[in-house]
């Protein structure tokens, strides 16, 4: 090849068609993207767990008073058939860990003490007169439900 003192503005050697080729290939790319993020769009959230929790109609009970127990959902809604397991926290439940179902969403549930005739048992110090039991969350097993990090605590007086 020859050198020549011509300026590269004056080079006629250029691919011709090359940018365009590329700008069509970037459209076709970008329209190919948002077809496929359009399609993702529509599937729903099924495959995500969602947590569940357990509230109480009163959150402070006296001994031998019947309280609500209910296992929701974060939007409120009642899941049925899941267990709920009553544990000791800052007052010993002498008959536990208890299990409860759920089968409706909800379960009534009474506590005693010392000993009492009741589905759950509990046991206050000589010098205590009020305290907390927890409660934890065992969603049905054939469902996409997740316990909460957290147990729940009910607070219980004499």
């Amino acid at each position: 090849m020859r050198r020549t003192n011509d300026s590269f503005a004056a080079d006629e050697r250029a691919i011709e068609g090359l940018p365009i080729r590329l700008v069509i290939a970037l459209v076709v790319g970008v329209a190919a993207l948002s077809l496929m993020m359009n399609v993702l769009g529509q599937f729903d959230d099924s495959f995500q767990e969602e947590t569940v929790t357990v509230e109480f109609s009163d959150e402070l009970v006296e001994v031998g008073d019947t309280t609500n127990v209910s296992v929701v959902t974060s939007e409120g809604d009642p899941v049925e058939g899941a267990y709920v397991l009553v544990r000791s926290g800052s007052l010993t439940v002498n008959n536990g860990p208890v299990e409860l179902n759920t089968t409706d969403g909800y379960a009534d549930l009474t506590i005693g003490a010392n000993n009492q005739n009741s589905p759950i048992n509990i046991d206050f110090r000589s010098d205590q007169n009020r305290g907390d039991i927890e409660f934890e969350v065992i969603p049905p097993s054939d469902s996409d439900y997740a316990t909460s990090e957290t147990s729940s605590k009910l607070v219980v007086f004499r």
